[in-house]
């Protein structure tokens, strides 16, 4: 059988490349290779990165096309103009052959194409359903990122927090900086950031910018540290407390999957969420109340943890205990096995 992949980035390198179909073909010795849609495959796995207009016209022989997407784009109203803009940008900077003005039009084309659709939440399962029947909500795989496990819950001063991403997400703090700055009069804190040191804007290709500016807009003690794969769980589990704000208001961040929270519970990190449906879920699961829609929410629960140290075992091991359960390795690669045994 041949295999073609459309990656994130030829190199492999970007985070879905590292955590979805190169990592579950890995581990089932499956060999692929980088798809180029003038050559004929038996399975193609496209991702939003790629051409869509032409993968979406894929038809040689009986060739059957997996479209993996874990961003909810669907959400985002068709009046939205960066929306609009995404469809001319794909163009302009050579992801697309062939112009085009709805970048959503393009999603659906290429939805309605697939053989089956692979996301990342129960929750975009059921917007995509209508567009095609066969889709398969999997997480993203965790594992290389989680070396190293918390056992050891005494917080000193100041009290550390800790967050992981995308250097340009550092901007949804502003979603609880008066929550931030109100339990630090009385306790201080410090907020770890592991991510990038500089990012580009506009599919990381664009204007040059520097985290540490737009993380000191929401918080004045800030450490940064430049992401790796080998020390994120170093420098989390050194911390004592995980959070992952965002903005409820914007449809494609209030989509987001909960592959971060897991990847902190995985290293036994107790943490606090926004309330995404994804976040609520996945705590509800653990039988966990610590995500909030108001700022009143996230200084109270803020203020209760830092103080109680029993409070944050607690909360370390149940949603450790979940995460485990639901988002191991075996678990995930078997869905992804149900993909192509479907197929």
């Amino acid at each position: 059988m041949r295999i073609g992949y459309v990656p994130y980035d030829p190199s492999l390198t970007q985070p879905a490349d590292r955590r979805r179909f190169p990592f579950y073909a890995e581990q089932r010795d499956i060999d692929f290779e980088l798809a180029d849609p003038s050559r004929d495959y038996d399975v193609v796995v496209v991702t939003p990165r790629a051409d869509l207009g032409r993968w979406s016209g894929y038809r040689p022989g009986r060739a059957k096309l997996v479209f993996d997407i874990v961003d909810s784009y669907l959400a985002i109203p068709r009046t939205d103009l960066k929306a609009a803009l995404r469809g001319p940008a794909k163009f302009a900077t050579r992801e697309a052959r062939h112009p085009f003005f709805s970048y959503r039009r393009a999603l659906e084309s290429m939805l309605e194409r697939a053989d089956a659709v692979t996301c990342a939440t129960p929750e975009q399962a059921l917007e995509i359903e209508p567009l095609c029947r066969n889709v398969h909500p999997i997480l993203d795989f965790q594992s290389r990122l989680v070396r190293r496990v918390k056992d050891d819950y005494r917080a000193g001063s100041p009290f550390n927090l800790v967050w992981e991403g995308l250097g340009e997400n550092a901007r949804w703090f502003g979603a609880i900086a008066a929550a931030l700055r109100e339990v630090d009069r009385r306790r201080p804190l410090a907020l770890h950031l592991i991510t990038a040191i500089e990012y580009r804007q506009l599919g990381q290709r664009f204007w040059r910018r520097r985290t540490a500016r737009i993380a000191a807009r929401h918080f004045h003690r800030v450490r940064l540290y430049q992401w790796s794969e080998e020390m994120v769980s170093v420098i989390a589990t050194a911390c004592d407390l995980a959070v992952i704000p965002l903005p409820l208001e914007r449809p494609l961040e209030r989509g987001k999957p909960e592959s971060k929270l897991v990847s902190f519970w995985r290293m036994g990190m107790p943490t606090l969420t926004s309330s995404t449906p994804a976040y609520a879920r996945a705590m509800r699961g653990a039988r966990l109340n610590l995500h909030f829609d108001s700022e009143a929410g996230w200084t109270e629960a803020l203020g209760r943890l830092i103080d109680d140290q029993r409070a944050r075992e607690q909360a370390a091991a149940a949603g450790r205990a979940y995460a485990e359960r639901e988002y191991g390795d075996e678990r995930l690669l078997a869905a992804w096995d149900r993909v192509f045994d479907g197929l």
